[in-house]
């Protein structure tokens, strides 16, 4: 071990811009396709897509990640021709069949 934490992102939704620092950086205008953010935690739904509200990205040490309890990896599209991926994000959630529903967030939804 070289003693050196390895860097994380962390993501936090919010309904309104909230104050960023040095390691974070706010995105709206995001797509969430096939489900919903709820109370902090991502729904399915029956919605084609659905817009995702502020959503704040931080870099934290490895050791500092708060716990979010059960979590989904989703993908995180270009657009919804899906060829391009842009990253990966981890959500909050309490369901299951995430990904046989093929929930993904667009960076846009023009193809």
């Amino acid at each position: 071990s070289s003693g050196i934490n390895a860097e994380y992102g962390q993501v936090s939704v919010h309904d309104a811009p909230v104050e960023l620092d040095n390691n974070s950086f706010g995105i709206s205008g995001l797509k969430l396709m096939g489900a919903r953010h709820d109370a902090g935690k991502l729904k399915i739904t029956e919605d084609i897509m659905s817009d995702l509200p502020y959503t704040r990205l931080s870099w934290v040490r490895q050791d500092d990640v708060k716990a979010i309890g059960k979590k989904i990896t989703l993908p995180v599209y270009l657009n919804n021709m899906r060829t391009i991926l842009v990253e990966t994000l981890d959500f909050a959630t309490d369901e299951e069949k995430f990904y046989e529903r093929g929930v993904a967030i667009l960076c846009t939804s023009l193809t």
